[in-house]
């Protein structure tokens, strides 16, 4: 701090005797030219005076041509004698003083406003908050408590069928087949909680031989259950899809999320940087990172320019077309995830609220669509042309007919 200060202040001398130098060289150099100027003109009128005993000019020539010369005369030394009582009475040094004000003044707000006292974060230092964050994370049991409570609604039919199969599934504990549909079934309901909790049965019944996308399935509906806070346990999950496949993309996007929570925004940065280079704009996640990826990269120092925008692949048509239904349905709820965040944080465009109020739909999140809507209806009730895509998002959500 001390030093800071002394530097400044240094800084702040040489700047005001640099700005009265200057000031003080024109002076003296403005005060050169009306001087010589007079000079010049007292010349041209002995000259006159010679060629009128001459005989050269005439009467009238001479006092048309001596009356402007003098007028001139009289100009230049009103000047001299302005920027002679400048300079004898000190008057470039209310400009100095005005530049030297104005530095203090700067000096005096960075003090007040700024921040002198607080010295640069280290990496260590920075380190050790993201731990403590990371130490601070919730655990799943208190995330689901803190999840505000969301009902959707249900099939009846369908509803039996799955307590049907709750009841089959007591009485046969070591069926993986059996929970592993009940995990899908409790989800498509809206469930997760209870999915989550038929999927780790599935993981613990398999054990080593569970695979990365049920790792990740399992990690997803934690996530999901949680109301998409990633918890410890969902993290823990998410490593597991990594340490047998540490290519999984969206394990890799949701583990980009979770750096960025703990405040490791560079981690985050690392990652998407190679989804997004070697990915596609078909993925659910894209969007969301091609919207952060800039800010990741200046918060990361690093000056990163993203890659074009391409297609999908023939592999990720073919991928896509052999997805199943609820791994689809994962898919679009990591897309929904980033969506709903943005849109609440930094608000959007009207087909960004239409595309947030389809995937609710999509995901059978009926009175969540319904909310969004009506949140979307508030913001643009002025603009017709809004209004319609709204109005036709609400339509394909099932919302209106």
């Amino acid at each position: 701090m001390e030093i800071f200060m002394i530097i400044s202040a240094v800084v702040l001398v040489l700047i005001t005797l640099l700005i009265g130098i200057i000031l003080l060289r024109q002076v003296q150099n403005s005060e050169i030219t009306p001087m010589r100027q007079v000079d010049v003109y007292s010349e041209q009128m002995r000259g006159l005076e010679r060629d009128r005993a001459k005989g050269v000019l005439a009467d009238e020539e001479f006092d048309s041509m001596r009356a402007e010369i003098g007028r001139r005369m009289i100009s230049a030394a009103k000047v001299e004698v302005d920027i002679t009582t400048l300079a004898s009475s000190g008057g470039f040094l209310p400009l100095v003083m005005v530049s030297f004000a104005a530095c203090i003044v700067g000096a005096v707000l960075y003090v007040q406003v700024g921040s002198p006292n607080n010295p640069d974060t280290p990496i260590a230092a920075r380190y050790a908050q993201s731990d403590a964050l990371k130490a601070a994370r919730l655990s799943q049991a208190d995330a689901e408590g803190q999840a505000p409570a969301r009902s959707t609604p249900q099939d009846p039919t369908y509803a039996q069928l799955v307590s049907d199969l709750r009841k089959a599934l007591a009485i046969r504990p070591n069926d993986i087949q059996g929970h592993k549909l009940l995990a899908k079934s409790e989800s498509r309901l809206g469930n997760y909680a209870s999915a989550q909790s038929a999927q780790a049965r599935v993981l613990q019944l398999k054990a080593d031989e569970a695979s990365p996308d049920e790792w990740y399935a399992y990690a997803e509906l934690l996530i999901l259950a949680a109301d998409t806070y990633i918890s410890k346990e969902a993290e823990a999950a998410l490593r597991q899809t990594l340490r047998r496949d540490p290519n999984h993309k969206l394990a890799l996007f949701r583990i980009g999320m979770y750096f960025d929570a703990i405040g490791r925004p560079d981690l985050t940065f690392g990652i998407w940087r190679k989804l997004l280079e070697a990915g596609t704009d078909s993925a659910p996640y894209m969007p969301l990172i091609r919207r952060t990826i800039i800010d990741l990269s200046m918060i990361s120092g690093v000056n990163y320019k993203p890659p074009e925008v391409k297609g999908p692949s023939d592999e990720d048509i073919k991928n896509a077309a052999e997805m199943s239904a609820d791994d689809r349905r994962i898919m679009i709820s990591s897309m929904v995830t980033g969506l709903a965040d943005r849109l609440a944080n930094e608000g959007g465009p009207s087909p960004d609220w239409a595309q947030l109020i389809i995937a609710y739909g999509v995901l059978g999140e009926i009175e969540t669509a319904q909310e969004i809507l009506n949140e979307a209806l508030q913001l643009f009730n002025r603009r017709p042309a809004d209004l319609k895509i709204l109005k036709q998002a609400a339509t394909s959500a099932g919302l209106l007919k």
